[in-house]
């Protein structure tokens, strides 16, 4: 019997983020993406605390140089703290299916920076596999759900 675990974890990660993103735009709009930003922070701080104490024994990185340290700490303010709270707000203003196609334009972008500023190649192969993923999920997300003619009404993005 063939092993699918890759397809399974893909499949299961995009299940995961689609239901995440509905539950943190539903919670931002009843509490603010500022609340729930600080909320999943702090869940976020013990479970990666946890973590590390069963992997390495540490609950904190005491092991590090002050200069990783500080780069640990730029790189949690940049990501878990701004971007994560920008994307929260992103949830609350446009939806979650917006915000999650612009997220999916990330590829791209970083493949043509890459290309214009580093001098990277992809090969066509690596472009025409990009843009069919692209096409679907720009096909999945804005595809308005129609149902029935009977008074129902057409679900917007949002």
């Amino acid at each position: 019997m063939q092993n699918y675990f890759g397809e399974i974890a893909g499949l299961l990660t995009a299940v995961f983020w689609t239901v995440t993103s509905m539950a943190f735009e539903s919670a931002g709009k009843k509490v603010g993406s500022l609340a729930v930003n600080l909320i999943r922070l702090v869940m976020a701080f013990f479970f990666i605390g946890i973590y590390s104490w069963i992997a390495r024994g540490f609950f904190f990185p005491t092991d590090a140089t002050l200069f990783q340290w500080q780069w640990l700490a730029l790189s949690g303010l940049v990501g878990f703290v701004i971007g994560d709270l920008l994307l929260f707000q992103a949830f609350v203003v446009v939806g979650a299916r917006i915000s999650m196609l612009m997220m999916s334009l990330a590829p791209p972008f970083a493949a043509f920076v890459g290309w214009l500023m580093l001098g990277e190649v992809l090969t066509p192969k690596s472009w025409l596999g990009m843009g069919i993923t692209m096409v679907g999920i720009v096909i999945v997300i804005l595809k308005r759900e129609k149902t029935e003619q009977n008074g129902s009404i057409v679900r917007k993005l949002k």
